[in-house]
């Protein structure tokens, strides 16, 4: 018997887990690097873009990653929760403690992430929500499955509810549209007027946005209790096998058809419904009910694809890598976004096409590519993965082979 309460040992990993967190990884930065090398209307609205491709691209960003890698990230972040659990109960040591410890941290780390780096933070919500999706580390499969699926269901109408209620409230539409849809001027210079000013500015507007991104969106609009709901599908996935590649070829292939095909089908109708409008705020508005669908349809899609990939034997040891260095790799992503965007780095928000945004990506992923087995190599985990276990163990890790 291991160490108690000792990590997850190398040889206990999940190569499974290990690639669709790296592909997630990879495909996340594809849509974020919008939102950090442009205005935030920039995100949702395509025809802001002045490039002669940027629509198509912007289509294709909607069509293959928009929503679908962000639910696997998520739902793969849950899997991990009962991952750990299972691990440090054969371990003998009690997994809440562990746990709880391990989403304060990440809280920590996400704080200084969404305050200090960029306002499109991920890990506070995900650290916010695990620690209720904790409590539920241990459930069975049939528990996990019902508990998710009431929550989806209560979720997806309140978060309908935030999104089409600004068309009838004009209130609040004066409010929302130039942030979401970039409708007024004003708005976009002022955003480009802070990212090109002192860093004391930067941190004052991401304060702001950390407020109403926590309070506003992720709790009054009811993302809080989708993304409980993803965590708790991705510990029942996990549970049943799906996540660690045990099931056969044929379900991951049908899995892999019918949510892909769902998806497609789902952006076809929103993307539709934008073009024949004239890009109108109120066909926005109503299509993100698609988009949230589609979402789910793709990210179960893609996890069959990867499934189907792993069961046919390819082992894609630099995509695991980068799925081992999820967190590192995330922050280093934020990191070199910021750093091309504002004054204090290369000044070029705004300045890029989301056409010349895809060269930036490409390099960033040829990097992660290199650098992450090269670490792993070295190294038994990526610095900032090794950085939170030891605050989580309470002592240092071990860190070199």
């Amino acid at each position: 018997m291991g160490v108690a309460g000792a990590p997850v040992r190398e040889k206990d990993r999940l190569d499974f887990l290990d690639i669709l967190r790296g592909f997630a990884v990879m495909a996340i930065f594809v849509v974020n690097i919008r939102a950090m090398l442009a205005p935030f209307p920039f995100y949702n609205n395509a025809t802001l873009w002045a490039g002669d491709h940027d629509v198509i691209v912007a289509g294709l960003q909607a069509f293959l990653i928009e929503d679908k890698w962000r639910t696997v990230f998520t739902a793969l972040f849950g899997a991990g929760l009962a991952l750990i659990a299972e691990r440090a109960w054969v371990r003998d040591a009690g997994s809440l403690g562990l746990i709880s410890r391990r989403l304060f941290f990440l809280l920590i780390f996400g704080l200084i992430h969404l305050l200090l780096i960029w306002s499109g933070d991920i890990l506070t919500a995900y650290a916010l929500t695990g620690f209720l999706a904790m409590w539920f580390r241990n459930a069975g499969r049939r528990v996990l499955f019902w508990v998710a699926t009431v929550a989806l269901l209560l979720a997806l109408p309140w978060n309908a509810l935030l999104y089409i209620s600004p068309v009838f409230i004009p209130e609040v539409r004066a409010e929302i549209e130039p942030f979401l849809w970039g409708t007024d001027p004003v708005y976009l210079k002022e955003q480009a007027a802070i990212a090109f000013g002192p860093v004391g500015d930067q941190i004052a507007a991401r304060v702001a946005n950390g407020q109403e991104y926590i309070l506003l969106y992720f709790f009054a609009g009811g993302h809080f209790l989708g993304t409980f709901a993803t965590m708790l599908f991705g510990m029942w996935l996990y549970r049943i096998g799906f996540f660690g590649g045990a099931l056969r070829a044929a379900v991951y292939g049908r899995v892999a058809i019918i949510g892909l095909s769902i998806a497609f089908i789902l952006d076809s109708a929103r993307w539709t419904w934008l073009i024949s409008s004239g890009w109108t705020f109120e066909a926005y508005s109503f299509g993100q009910i698609l988009n949230q669908l589609d979402g789910y349809a793709g990210a179960l899609g893609y996890a069959g694809l990867v499934g189907l990939i792993v069961r046919a034997g390819a082992k894609l040891r630099p995509v695991a890598a980068v799925g081992r260095m999820a967190f590192t790799n995330y922050i280093a992503c934020s990191l070199i976004g910021t750093t091309l965007a504002y004054g204090h780095g290369g000044a070029l928000f705004g300045a890029l096409t989301n056409l010349e945004l895809m060269g930036v990506v490409a390099a960033v992923w040829l990097a992660m590519l290199i650098w992450s087995p090269l670490w792993l190599a070295v190294f038994r985990f990526g610095p900032l993965e090794w950085l939170w276990r030891s605050l989580t163990y309470g002592k240092v890790q071990p860190f070199r082979r």
